[in-house]
This record gives structure tokens, C-alpha cells and sequence, in this order.
């Protein structure tokens, strides 16, 4: 062989071993501080939340045994943020818009509201699982990598922590359901932003939510959306619970909250976007 050829081919072999190693993914990492991080850690972008609102229609559905609803209650908001917190506005049930007193009465709430956040006061949270108040809950392994919408994504299964405390910023029914939770979580690699959850609970657990209410299935479903560079805003969540009320009564509810029409605003504590 040729002293030219020997040359040529140790290049090339240098070149697609440099190309290989390039595209070599980087190794997975250990799944519970991975996600702690994520889920704890504040960053740069996060204040430019308080610059998006977005438009909000929450539907709650009563089953039958065939997953038929047999009633339906919507209820349409806008909501927008106040030192990273949501502030909603109710502005429609059932699809017929509130009416001036209404209205008003609502946005009163609203301002009152975003001004006790801005403030620094205490402010009672909607009831709802949230993923940041109950990171110690869960035990996280990670399973793999892939893509979503064009975007890797790291993938985590979870399940419940042995004898975790109940977490205090929750409630009883969010901390009695958590026990019961195992399921898979999709973050995205390059902004560290939870892309979607999937839950349910573990076979043959249930949860005594309330006195004299127990829930024997549940499910749920969380997808957030990139509207900005590092921010993530919620698109849709949707939970399903089964059970029994007072050992006679069954139910079968479903809750699906859907977010759309994201768009920009400053917003000072006596205002609110009105579009």
C-alpha cells in the first residue's frame, strides 16, 4: 500500500471516528436529582412568565359506566400572571358570557387578588396537582431518551416514594392521591421543561380523599407547550377519577382543562388584560 493511500485512509478514519463521537448522546442521568433540579430550580427565563396570559375553558363531565357523560359544566377564563402566578378571570359558563354584575364582581376578586400576590399575602391556591410541590413524593428512574415534536426529550417513570411524608403546600386529596401514583414523565433536554406527565394509579390502590370518599381508579394527564425560549405554559390536563362516596353512591368524573391563545402583556397589580 502506498505510503499516499495509508495517508488518505488514517484521515478519513479520523474524520468519521471525530463525526461518530459527535454524534454520541449524552449520558443519561441519574433520574431523582435530574428531576429535582428541573422541577426546584429557578432560572433566568422564568420571570418572563408574568409577561403571558392566555385564555382557559375547564369542563367538568359526570360517566356512566361506558365513559357517556350524563352532565357537563364548562366554565371559560383569562388568565395572567402575577410574580409567576396565575390569576384567573371567569368570563363565561356554559358558553353564555357573565353579565355586567357579574363580571364585575368577578374582576374585583381578580384585582383583590393579584394585589395580595404582588403584596406578598397569603393567597388560597385552586385545588390541583402540582408537580413542584410534590417532587419528594416520587421516586425517579430514567429510562431512555427520545423525540417529541422535533425536540429530545428525556423519559422518567415514577412511582410512589416508601413512607414519604405528606407534603405540607398540598392538600389531603393531592397527597392522598399521590401515594397511589405511578406513571412516566417527558422533559425536554434543552430547556429542562416537564413536556408532558402520564399517570394512573398502581393496580388495586385507593385513596380515602374525603370522609367517606374513596377513590378506586385514577388517571392523569398533563401536556405544557414552549411559548418563548425557556417558557413552558400548561395546554391541556386532564384527570378521571372512579370511586365511591359514602359506601352507596358511585361516580365517574372527568376534568379536562385546555389553554390556548397565548399572548404578551405587562400587567401592574390594578390592571388586567381585558382582551
Amino acid at each position: 500500500m502506498s505510503s499516499g493511500l495509508l495517508l488518505h485512509l488514517t484521515i478519513a478514519g479520523i474524520l468519521l471516528g471525530s463525526a461518530t463521537t459527535a454524534q454520541e448522546p449524552a449520558p443519561l442521568l441519574e433520574g431523582n436529582a435530574y428531576v429535582r433540579s428541573v422541577l426546584r430550580d429557578p432560572r433566568s427565563q422564568d420571570g418572563a412568565i408574568n409577561d403571558y396570559s392566555y385564555d382557559m375553558v375547564e369542563m367538568k363531565e359526570d360517566l356512566d359506566k361506558k365513559g357517556g357523560a350524563t352532565s357537563r359544566e364548562i366554565w371559560a377564563y383569562q388568565v395572567y400572571f402575577v410574580d409567576k402566578r396565575p390569576v384567573r378571570r371567569l368570563v363565561a359558563k356554559d358558553g353564555v358570557p357573565l353579565s355586567p354584575k357579574e363580571q364585575a364582581e368577578v374582576d374585583r376578586k381578580a384585582e383583590d387578588k393579584a394585589k395580595a400576590i404582588a403584596g406578598g399575602r397569603t393567597v388560597n391556591e385552586r385545588p390541583g396537582i402540582r408537580l413542584s410541590s410534590l417532587v419528594d413524593s416520587f421516586e425517579f428512574q430514567t429510562v431512555g431518551r427520545e423525540m417529541r415534536d422535533g425536540r429530545a426529550t428525556l423519559v422518567f417513570d415514577f412511582k410512589p416514594r416508601e413512607n414519604a411524608a405528606p407534603t405540607a403546600s398540598s392538600n389531603r386529596t393531592t397527597n392522598a392521591v399521590a401515594k397511589i401514583l405511578m406513571g412516566r414523565m417527558y422533559v425536554d433536554e434543552a430547556d429542562k421543561r416537564v413536556v408532558r406527565l402520564d399517570a394512573r394509579n398502581t393496580p388495586g390502590e385507593k385513596a380515602s380523599v374525603a370522609a367517606g370518599v374513596k377513590v378506586g381508579a385514577f388517571e392523569l394527564v398533563m401536556e405544557f407547550t414552549s411559548v418563548q425560549d425557556g417558557v413552558w405554559l400548561p395546554k391541556r390536563v386532564m384527570t378521571l377519577a372512579t370511586g365511591r362516596a359514602f359506601f352507596f353512591k358511585t361516580f365517574r368524573i372527568r376534568r379536562t382543562t385546555v389553554y390556548w391563545n397565548y399572548r404578551r402583556f405587562s400587567v401592574a397589580t390594578d390592571e388586567k388584560p381585558m382582551s
